[in-house]
């Protein structure tokens, strides 16, 4: 696997969204005025990008991260694409994303990314080829340089012939990009970390069993998802006897019932389970079931529906800490 370059700073990219509307020749006099004015009012500093986004009204994107986690050198980004999953992972300013929301949410995930300081990806994730997992991937492709592409064992499947998915494969070939089919113990680096590829499926009618099941280690943490795969994926990675123990779980399929077994849970003792899913979604997810599991094994539960983008990262003394968009939901 390619490694990745030096990364940029995260307040570098953040910048991504503001220069985009201040594009014109008249804006940038603006911009530059508003510059020299917050430096005169910071005693000769130059401002930082969220006083020049509060200055000009521009939504933040990510969750305002205390000042030791600003360059914590370990970041997982669950961001908030509604109902589907998007999860960038940082470290050591390389990164790697696993999957790509709705095709609707294409316009938000990139500004994102742009705005956490990606500028390439060492590795994109297709967990299944599900809308809901995929529907981004070709704006990020046309976005960022990605330097590979890991996809889910699709002899084990009916092959998906939905135009999402198509153009996708099609987009992944026609920019040269190395494409592999995971294999259960494969390993990638980022960064200083690792990510393992747990499981590489089952045989299946049922999409959501394609996935793939992860974990990403890097000092301080570890982190245990399985896309959407279903109590039959479950089933599997715990009879292959793979070390699934973590500090940070992603509810399977959203948080569906589904998914998200007792066992399951009570062998990965996560301290902190995120929920990726839209507000009011009409699935109902997550499900009742899978919230009473995620609190009798003593997790704290994150929400992207309430809580809005939620950011695990490894603070200086080495313990896990988590930010959210939405602070009042936290």
């Amino acid at each position: 696997m390619a490694s990745c370059g030096k990364g940029r700073s995260g307040q570098k990219g953040r910048g991504a969204a503001l220069k985009k509307l201040m594009g014109t020749a008249a804006s940038l006099l603006v911009l530059l005025a508003a510059v020299l004015g917050l430096t005169v009012t910071n005693g000769g500093k130059l401002p930082t990008w969220e006083q020049l986004y509060a200055l000009f009204g521009v939504s933040e994107l990510m969750p305002q991260l205390p000042e030791q986690a600003q360059n914590a050198a370990t970041k997982i980004h669950f961001i908030d694409v509604g109902q589907g999953d998007a999860v960038l992972i940082e470290q050591d300013g390389c990164f790697a994303l696993i999957d790509a929301g709705e095709r609707d949410a294409a316009e938000t995930l990139v500004a994102y990314l742009r705005a956490a300081g990606v500028d390439r990806l060492t590795l994109l994730v297709m967990t299944h080829p599900h809308t809901d997992h995929i529907g981004g991937m070709r704006a990020v492709l046309d976005a960022f340089p990605v330097d590979a592409v890991l996809l889910p064992d699709f002899t084990k499947a009916p092959m998906p012939a939905t135009s999402t998915f198509t153009k996708l494969l099609e987009a992944v070939a026609e920019k040269r990009i190395p494409a592999e089919t995971a294999c259960t113990g494969d390993t990638f680096a980022v960064g200083s970390g690792t990510l393992t590829v747990l499981g590489d499926g089952i045989e299946t009618e049922n999409l959501n069993d394609l996935s793939l099941v992860t974990m990403f280690e890097a000092p301080g943490l570890r982190y245990f998802s399985s896309g959407d795969g279903e109590k039959p994926v479950e089933r599997a990675v715990l009879d292959s006897g793979a070390g699934v123990r973590a500090d940070l779980y992603k509810a399977a399929h959203h948080g569906s019932s589904t998914s998200n077994t007792r066992e399951l849970l009570e062998t990965v003792r996560p301290r902190a389970v995120v929920i990726s899913c839209g507000k009011d979604n009409s699935y109902g997810h997550p499900h009742r079931e899978a919230m009473e599991t995620f609190g009798e094994v003593g997790a704290s539960v994150f929400r992207t529906d309430e809580c809005g983008t939620v950011i695990v990262y490894v603070d200086d003394a080495g313990a896990m800490q988590v930010a959210v968009t939405n602070k009042e939901a936290a």
